[in-house]
């Protein structure tokens, strides 16, 4: 379920003037797994992800007033029941339909707090960093993967209703809290994005998050710390039992070793192997933008992932389960402002955790095109 990146503009005449910012992006990938895992076969998935931004200061002179309204369509295969893994190969797999995605208001109040409500998702404001956009495996593209494991956070492209409240308290401390209908449909697909109702069985998930921009060192640096609390009616993997409650924490951390360099590292916990599948995941990424003189907007990409399966999710399995790895190494081609070319191989270590799959190799290409 990989989350689409913000695009640039169109330039559309006077459109802009007059406070309607269209854009457009679309992203393909396609990978073969030629070695290891179940399958060696490939596969291809593409998203379209198109839409409206409104500032309706320009439009109606509401200060500080903006909206958004998108459609997003998914198409195509990954790759993951292939591997037999848990981490999906090709990020733009997740809801292979049509959706009315975002369709939401967000307002400032001074220059310190902000309120957006509307169809939105928690995926769009928590646990996550522009440095995760890169990787075509989705351990980390868009947020930390583990906390779309347990099924309880609303995530790209499945809207809900949602409202998230940020508090900038300087240039250096940021606090987010934010609130999710979690609904037992929340991910059907045949729904469209379309399904505005409330109900009584709905669930309800929260996330606050702390971000600290700075520097460490003399570098460029930032730090968010978070917690994801849902409360509501979750089975338990064992199906003879349920849970009202389920929390996990997360953090990251970022720094830009020298010009150009940054590099990262993420992790995310739950003690509720009842219910998380990957208890544990911490995620490596390093981004060099630069390196050659002579394509100064190309980047070098290298992701490290390890994910490791609760002790309940394992004798669900009726197998010994230990942890997953996948690494990732990639060559991001700005071609021209508006066009990337990026090829990359994976390399998957004990898919699906037990040892019992071959190790998998997966080279792929992501093209991408914003406008």
């Amino acid at each position: 379920m990989g989350q689409a990146k913000e695009t640039d503009s169109i330039q559309s005449g006077n459109w802009k003037k007059n406070g309607i910012d269209p854009f457009l992006s679309y992203a393909s990938i396609a990978a073969v797994n030629v070695s290891g895992g179940l399958e060696q076969t490939s596969n291809y998935a593409g998203q379209l992800y198109t839409g409206l931004r409104f500032n309706f200061d320009k439009m109606f002179g509401w200060k500080g007033t903006r909206g958004k309204i998108s459609i997003i369509n998914r198409h195509g295969n990954g790759l993951e029941k292939e591997v037999g893994s848990v981490f999906e190969p090709l990020n733009v797999v997740g809801g292979q339909s049509t959706f009315l995605y975002d369709l939401g208001i967000e307002k400032d109040f001074g220059k310190q707090f902000s309120l957006k409500i509307g169809r939105t998702t928690a995926a769009d404001d928590f646990s996550v960093s522009a440095l995760y956009y890169y990787s075509l495996n989705n351990t980390v593209n868009g947020l930390i993967r583990t906390l779309l494991l347990d099924g309880l956070m609303t995530t790209f492209p499945f809207p809900t209703w949602g409202a998230r409240l940020k508090y900038n308290a300087s240039s250096k401390h940021q606090f987010q809290l934010g609130a999710y209908q979690l609904g037992k449909d929340v991910f059907d697909e045949t729904q469209h994005g379309l399904d505005f109702a409330f109900r009584s069985s709905d669930d309800l998930s929260i996330f606050f998050q702390y971000d600290w921009f700075g520097k460490i060192a003399g570098r460029n640096s930032r730090i968010y710390l978070g917690t994801h609390q849902a409360f509501g009616t979750f089975s338990n993997f064992d199906h003879g039992s349920e849970s009202e409650h389920f929390a996990r924490f997360y953090g990251h951390i970022d720094i830009e070793l020298i010009d150009g360099l940054y590099s990262f590292l993420t992790m995310a916990y739950s003690q509720q192997g009842e219910i998380a599948k990957v208890p544990f995941q911490s995620s490596l990424g390093v981004n060099w933008k630069g390196l050659i003189k002579s394509r100064e907007q190309d980047r070098i990409l290298f992701f490290a992932t390890i994910g490791t399966f609760s002790d309940e999710w394992a004798i669900l399995q009726e197998n010994e389960l230990s942890s997953e790895i996948v690494l990732e190494l990639g060559y991001r081609f700005q071609i021209t402002n508006h066009f990337v070319l990026q090829p990359a191989v994976q390399y998957d270590i004990r898919p699906g955790g037990s040892g019992l799959i071959d190790n998998a190799v997966i080279p792929g290409v992501w093209i991408e095109a914003n406008f």
